[in-house]
């Protein structure tokens, strides 16, 4: 009776601190506590513009999420969002899976880059390497524990890796006019092996990108 009360008392915790970071994210603002601002740069360009719930039905249908559907990390009893991170052009559609077992249990996320072209996971090995820092790499995310912070952290990740995927691309020559994502970012290198991997890694305090 004493541990069912202890979870009950850690999931109702849980989700009134989620409940405060959904009323800042549906206003576009990420929260970063002091704790977790050494996890990213000082300047991050790419925003939030988008945060709503969506159906499970509306979540299964989309094509790049097939995998997580696939491999029953999406459930009913699970809470469903839609994001919309934008910098200039580029719209990167983000969809999140929360497990009620949350902060213990991380978001999942799905990622859609609308820019020149859709990419996904499934088409673009750096989307699949974006997706792998958030969801993979989650507990450098957590935070003061007990973690509460993890899903704006990794909201956060996604607007700072953003940033480092457009602003490592090529510059396309037959385009007039400066460059739309001037490389602001300080990276020791800008791909690295055949699969043209781009420096998502944070290194702190130096301020410096890298491979991982």
């Amino acid at each position: 009776m004493e541990m069912t009360m202890k979870l009950l008392r850690t999931r109702l915790q849980s989700r009134l601190a989620l409940h405060k970071q959904f009323a800042s994210l549906e206003h576009g603002v990420v929260p970063v506590s002091s704790e977790c601002q050494h996890l990213f740069p000082t300047k991050i360009v790419s925003r939030l513009v988008r945060w709503a719930a969506i159906p499970f039905e509306d979540y299964a249908e989309l094509p790049y999420t097939k995998d997580v559907v696939e491999a029953g990390l999406a459930e009913d009893t699970h809470l469903y969002y839609m994001a919309l991170i934008e910098r200039g052009t580029a719209k990167l559609q983000v969809a999140v899976v929360l497990n009620p077992g949350y902060s213990a249990l991380p978001p999942i996320f799905s990622l859609c880059l609308n820019w020149k072209g859709e990419r996904t996971g499934s088409n673009d090995d750096n989307i699949r390497a974006m997706e792998s820092e958030v969801n993979v790499c989650y507990k450098e995310l957590w935070g003061p524990k007990p973690g509460y912070q993890l899903l704006t952290n990794q909201l956060q990740r996604l607007c700072m890796v953003l940033d480092v995927y457009l602003e490592t691309e090529p510059h396309d020559t037959t385009v007039e006019g400066p460059k739309e994502f001037p490389q602001e970012k300080m990276c020791l290198r800008l791909v690295r092996g055949p699969m043209r991997l781009k420096p998502f890694k944070f290194n702190y305090p130096q301020g410096f990108f890298s491979h991982r």
